[in-house]
């Protein structure tokens, strides 16, 4: 889950190699509408926040 500035959310599912450094949030992700996975890239001036989903063992 991302949230955005102005409040918004962005949910993604099945999230893998996440790169997250000062300027950029990057990750790929499983597309549920399009049912392809995708890469995402945003730009850290851009986020609140976000959280991850923890993989139970």
């Amino acid at each position: 889950m991302i949230w955005l500035p102005k409040g918004e959310t962005l949910y993604f599912e099945n999230v893998e190699k996440l790169e997250n450094t000062d300027s950029e949030l990057k990750f790929d992700y499983f597309g549920v509408s399009t049912q392809k996975t995708r890469s995402a890239i945003f730009n850290q001036i851009n986020i609140a926040g976000f959280a991850l989903e923890k993989k139970e063992n």
